[in-house]
């Protein structure tokens, strides 16, 4: 399975089609959960008199085997979506995931152990003569196969602290301003100095949480498992190469307490975004 899983994403990185009888399924990436995740099904396979017949061959079989083939190739298509959603993803706002395995063999390589590895497939129903299987695969193991260095340099100080007041989180909300997800993003202050981004926080968090998860509304932002009891709500000034500016003002109340460089660098940061 190893094998064939390695051809088939050989062929999206050097060709990114799919067979001419691939049936359409959806892949996408969702930022809220922080997954991949793609969809595909498959018939099973009949000849001329309605006889099930064993994968592409001639051979007759059961109905039990043909559906069982049926679901392999299913999964086959699922895994060729998925790596064609991979393809597109954002890692900041210059470059791709698929850009990155262009140029590195060895993220290449990653990605496909960690698909074959970590990927959870599911077989869903879809109909007598037809197989669905959903595949979905962490964001953190697409970070974890960039070979992204996470130096972890210190948070910016603050010689003006404010009141003392500990927060659990960060919510940032960016509405109106047509922020994008990114896999590698940040947060600057209005003057444009970075507060927060892959060179401050633990690169085990980072793969662990995302160094920055979405939501579209306050309530979601709340319910997050990031969100935490207290956490720090302002709103972006405006976007700077596809990341939020806050104020300075919002900035001196976060670092106000040693505790909430504690959260930014377990990436307890949530961004709220335009539908």
């Amino acid at each position: 399975m190893k094998i064939k899983i390695f051809v088939i994403f050989m062929i999206i990185i050097t060709a990114k089609i799919l067979e001419p009888n691939a049936k359409e399924s959806n892949s996408y990436v969702n930022w809220q959960e922080g997954v991949v995740v793609s969809m595909a099904e498959a018939s099973v396979k009949l000849n001329e008199e309605g006889e099930v017949l064993y994968g592409d061959s001639t051979e007759k079989t059961s109905i039990a085997n043909g559906r069982d083939m049926a679901y392999l190739k299913a999964k086959e298509i699922a895994i060729e979506k998925a790596f064609l959603a991979i393809d597109e993803i954002p890692v900041d706002s210059n470059t791709t995931v698929g850009q990155l395995m262009e140029s590195d063999r060895d993220i290449r390589e990653k990605i496909y152990l960690y698909m074959n590895d970590y990927a959870k497939f599911r077989e869903m129903p879809a109909g007598y003569l037809k197989e669905r299987c959903r595949l979905e695969l962490k964001l953190g193991y697409i970070i974890d196969a960039l070979n992204i260095d996470f130096p972890e340099e210190p948070f910016p100080l603050r010689a003006d602290r404010d009141i003392a007041t500990r927060y659990t989180s960060l919510i940032i909300d960016t509405r109106g301003l047509k922020i994008k997800p990114l896999l590698m993003p940040s947060v600057f202050q209005e003057d444009g100095l970075e507060i927060y981004g892959k060179n401050k926080v633990n690169g085990k968090a980072a793969v662990k949480n995302l160094i920055i998860s979405y939501t579209h509304s306050e309530a979601e932002a709340l319910k997050h498992k990031k969100a935490g009891r207290r956490p720090f709500f302002c709103t972006a000034l405006k976007s700077l190469n596809g990341n939020p500016v806050i104020s300075k003002e919002d900035v001196k109340r976060i670092f106000s307490h040693n505790d909430n460089i504690s959260y930014l660098k377990k990436c307890k940061v949530i961004l709220i975004i335009d539908r």
